[in-house]
């Protein structure tokens, strides 16, 4: 699959990046609002699912999670197909009484029963019994409930969401997952925004403005250390069919202050106490990913995002959407056991517990990102200029999503109309002066 000069099978390719130049994508031009189909995602921490049968909303559709016959976490769309009612329900308590939600839907082990009509479904979604239709009932066997596949790996439920068949698991989440050596924290969160606007924010220049100072970064140092002024133009290091590396071409270099004509000023105004070094994951004694090292982000299909791969951990994030308005996010936090043994390991959980979660997801993620990409605070339906700083979006929004196998499984003829179109707008932006091409190594 030929998009611009590159290949879809990680070969060597250039991609043209505006120096001066702006670019009009929109947000949603060829990334799915509901998110893409055909992948696993993850959908429940397998311990939270008990006796009583969990409701969650996973790309705009409802899915209701329980324990089958076999003990193992099955996923079901909530609704009956007999006559759709919620499968999770049951009766409302009430102020005069009267059982609680879910009372009535696991009244047998393996197995769960709408609360409506008695009809009882196992595991893959087939009706077993249908208690007020009788023993002989002839809807019984024919009627089926739409089923999900799962797969529990590391105490998360997996949940493939696509139409067609599903893929091997490995495919479709980070590679660390399968490392015997990671030692994965999991921190879940409701964010009031679209899925994608998260994925763009975590690789762009928006750090030197929002994350400048807090009080969280007295107490880590941040605040002191050296920041450079501005990002600049960003570029793709390395490029492959399911994800891209993604790296500032200009901020190791960029001063800390700069004067700006426009306003007659230096922005940022005051640097005077930022004197410590800046970190280098060159020398870093410990490094939990040297093939994607320094301040290097990674965007991954479908939804998989990690801003930075220096030092002893991994922030690493995949925003899992509910609706079009808001997102289940999952904050994965991995370290390696072989940089915390014997006893160091209990202080590497008392650390994330008081100190790295506070920073990191509830400070820097939910007190700084969220709030300038929630609804109300960013309209992605507007128009957009992109540009130089943009590299990781401008990708994100027009490469990936021919990458993806929603294309490749669901857009059949469309496929190829789409990429005449994406080739013909990166042909225009080559042509135009005011774009500079970097090239991108080989995947």
């Amino acid at each position: 699959m030929a998009v611009q000069n590159g290949s879809s099978s990680g070969n060597s390719s250039s991609m043209r990046t505006p120096r001066y130049g702006a670019s009009q994508i929109g947000v949603f031009d060829l990334v799915p609002k509901l998110g893409y189909r055909e992948y696993w995602y993850p959908g429940i921490i397998d311990k939270d699912v008990g006796k009583k049968p969990i409701s969650l909303k996973m790309l705009g559709e409802d899915v209701v999670f329980f324990r089958d016959s076999k003990g193992k976490v099955a996923a079901l769309s909530d609704y009956c197909p007999h006559r759709g009612a919620r499968l999770s329900g049951g009766w409302r308590r009430t102020a005069g009484g009267g059982p609680a939600a879910g009372k009535l839907n696991n009244e047998f082990k393996g197995f769960i029963t709408c609360p409506y009509h008695g009809f009882t479904f196992d595991g893959e979604g087939q009706c077993v019994a249908a208690l007020t239709d009788g023993p002989e009932s002839r809807l019984q066997p024919v009627l089926k409930a739409p089923h999900y596949p799962t797969i529990t790996h590391n105490g998360i439920v997996f949940v493939w969401m696509g139409q067609t068949e599903p893929v091997p698991l490995e495919e479709d989440i980070p590679s660390y997952f399968f490392d015997d050596d990671v030692i994965t924290e999991t921190y879940i969160r409701l964010w009031d925004l679209n899925w994608t606007l998260t994925i763009e924010n975590s690789h762009d220049s928006h750090a030197v403005k929002i994350h400048r100072g807090s009080i969280r970064r007295f107490f880590n140092r941040g605040l002191f250390r050296y920041s450079p002024g501005y990002h600049g133009a960003m570029k793709i290091a390395k490029e492959t069919d399911q994800f891209i590396h993604i790296t500032s071409a200009e901020s190791a270099r960029a001063p800390q202050s700069s004067y700006y004509e426009g306003i007659g000023a230096k922005w940022p105004k005051h640097v005077w106490w930022r004197r410590a070094p800046r970190p280098s994951s060159h020398g870093a004694r410990k490094q939990f990913d040297a093939d994607r090292p320094g301040y290097t982000g990674l965007y991954q299909l479908p939804a998989w995002v990690s801003p930075s791969g220096s030092g002893d951990r991994c922030h690493l994030r995949m925003a899992v959407p509910i609706d079009e308005l808001s997102s289940r996010m999952w904050t994965f936090t991995l370290t390696r056991k072989s940089f915390w043994k014997g006893w160091r390991r209990l202080w590497w959980k008392v650390l994330y517990h008081t100190s790295h979660l506070y920073q990191l997801p509830q400070g820097t993620n939910e007190l700084e990102d969220m709030p300038i990409q929630a609804v109300g605070a960013l309209d992605p339906d507007m128009p957009q200029k992109v540009g130089a700083s943009d590299v990781g979006i401008i990708a994100w929004r027009r490469r990936m999503p021919l990458k993806s196998r929603d294309a490749q499984r669901l857009w059949g003829s469309i496929r190829s109309d789409v990429e005449k179109a994406v080739g013909d707008a990166e042909k225009l932006e080559a042509n135009d002066p005011d774009w500079q091409e970097f090239e991108t190594p080989a995947g």
